[in-house]
């Protein structure tokens, strides 16, 4: 992939100017090369460059999709990474050259957006009523059930002895 598209000219953004941004990237500048993560869709990104004091500011909307596992069923699920108003800074005494390269950047903040955990057929995976036996119950939101704070060691101290 061409690089350019991925540089920043920090002298066009000088005198208040604004650098919009509107790009289509192949996924491959992810290089992520995992066997339960793959990304196969082009990443959309939109968003504006520009300088406030001595600080690059990138502000973004970023749209792609991934395939992970179905947590149920292992089976493959297409999964849409949506991350809208995305901000980064970057103080200028950082950027050598006057150009800075944002691809390290829009991976980064990709691949953190990547659920951990996804459910094919949009949370109707079949598998689940055969594997239901193995789930915790859940519990209503009336029942006192989830409100235990787990094992509590020292709940029956009494501080005020200790002093």
């Amino acid at each position: 992939m061409d690089d350019d598209h991925f540089k920043i000219y920090i002298d066009q953004l000088r005198d208040g100017e604004m650098e919009n941004l509107s790009e289509e990237f192949t996924p491959e500048f992810l290089d992520v090369n995992e066997q339960d993560l793959k990304f196969v869709d082009p990443v959309h990104l939109h968003g504006e460059a520009y300088l406030a004091e001595d600080m690059l500011m990138l502000h973004l909307d970023i749209e792609t999709n991934c395939i992970i596992p179905c947590s149920i069923c292992n089976e493959p699920v297409k999964v849409p990474i949506e991350i809208s108003g995305f901000y980064h800074a970057v103080p200028l005494e950082e950027i050598k050259g006057g150009i800075f390269h944002f691809q390290e950047t829009l991976r980064e903040i990709i691949l953190l957006n990547v659920p951990i955990l996804a459910e094919c057929k949009l949370g109707k995976c079949p598998q689940r009523s055969t594997l239901q036996k193995y789930f915790k119950p859940e519990s209503s939101p009336d029942s006192k059930e989830g409100d235990d704070d787990g094992y509590r060691p020292f709940a029956n101290l009494d501080l005020d002895q200790i002093k």
